[in-house]
């Protein structure tokens, strides 16, 4: 009787778990479904945006703080959901690529330099390309603040 109850149980089991798949349309999606789909859930550029600037306040304050290597991985992070961008929203990839270009490479010279003067100079050169940058694209009602709220991060005091 308990082997027949296990065999049953696992017939129940499987049969929901096929009509699952049947309805997930990952797994019995057309090619044009899944694509349609995929692409749906691109981020957007403000849920990018969003994410760069949690790392904003998270670098500044790392830098404040002298926590340097934390700086620099959320400068390493910004970059990375730049060049996101540049992929998820084509049309911003050449305004992407000026402030990748004229904004990092200073701040990450402060940070290796671990120097919190010439990081404040830095910081306000990144923060004026992002003022640009936005300008640019239509958005110059965002604009970054020069000292941000307390980063997010549970790695700064």
């Amino acid at each position: 009787m308990q082997k027949y109850l296990i065999f049953i149980t696992l017939l129940i089991s499987f049969n929901i778990m096929a009509d699952d798949d049947e309805q997930d349309w990952r797994k019995s999606g057309s090619d044009k479904t899944k694509l349609n789909n995929v692409v749906k859930v691109i981020p957007s550029t403000s849920d990018i945006m969003f994410q760069v600037g949690e790392r904003y306040k998270n670098l500044y304050w790392a830098a404040k703080q002298g926590k340097w290597e934390f700086a620099e991985y959320q400068l390493e992070e910004i970059e990375s959901e730049i060049e996101k961008l540049k992929i998820t929203r084509p049309k911003r990839a050449k305004t992407a690529d000026i402030f990748l270009n004229s904004a990092v490479e200073d701040v990450e010279k402060a940070i290796k330099k671990q120097d919190w003067n010439r990081f404040q100079a830095q910081f306000e050169q990144m923060r004026q390309q992002c003022v640009q940058c936005h300008v640019k694209n239509d958005h110059a009602f965002i604009v970054p603040v020069k000292i941000p709220p307390k980063g997010s991060s549970p790695a700064l005091d």
